[in-house]
């Protein structure tokens, strides 16, 4: 019978031990060919629709279903998305570690960024967005991401929400004396919702 042989590890130092383990993880994870984002059978390439996801963006929500694969994480490049061709309302936001110094990093990252998307079969769409080279743009970029979802057939704007906390007024706006507390709360929340979220609500209150 076949052995497998076991090194020990008592004269490595600890952190030698876990930059290996997170070398380890991330080959695992980009050596990964693509991810299917449904349920059930895989459809032919007929009945299928294609995003390239970008190593500097998550995906969150897929038709308001949160995402948790752990091929998403840890990437070293982008990564093809299949679904199928129809309509769907992707989440992403965008993420990164930047080095401030020799001991220093900080987790840039956006509030979720947003797109109704119409997809056709077979079409493969990728991301549009400014490059990010420096610590200080990744700031203004995670401020107001602006990125589009590009094919040969259309061009699909995005719709971001600012990662703020929006269970906190504003101090003008606690301050602000008024005989409308509703319509205060409501302007609150309009402003930020998503523009298919504002879309949705105009619907909701027509019918």
């Amino acid at each position: 019978m076949r052995s497998i042989q076991i090194t020990t590890l008592s004269h490595i130092s600890s952190t030698a031990v876990m930059a290996a383990i997170f070398t380890l993880i991330l080959s695992a994870c980009s050596t990964v060919s693509h991810v299917k984002l449904y349920n059930g059978p895989t459809l032919s390439p007929q009945h299928e629709s294609t995003i390239i996801l970008p190593e500097e963006l998550d995906l969150l929500e897929v038709n308001g279903q949160e995402i948790s694969n752990t091929n998403l994480s840890f990437r070293t490049g982008n990564i093809p998305l299949t679904l199928p061709s129809g309509e769907h309302v992707l989440v992403f936001q965008y993420k990164q570690i930047w080095q401030i110094d020799d001991e220093n990093h900080d987790v840039v990252s956006s509030g979720p960024i947003t797109f109704k998307a119409n997809l056709a079969k077979t079409e493969t769409m990728m991301f549009e967005f400014p490059a990010i080279k420096t610590y200080e743009d990744a700031k203004r970029f995670s401020i107001n991401p602006s990125l589009t979802l590009v094919s040969r057939r259309q061009k699909i704007p995005s719709s971001h929400t600012q990662k703020d906390n929006a269970f906190i007024f504003d101090k003008d706006t606690q301050a602000k004396a008024t005989q409308y507390p509703n319509l205060d709360q409501l302007k609150f929340w309009w402003k930020r919702a998503t523009y298919y979220e504002q879309q949705e609500f105009l619907i909701w209150q027509k019918e």
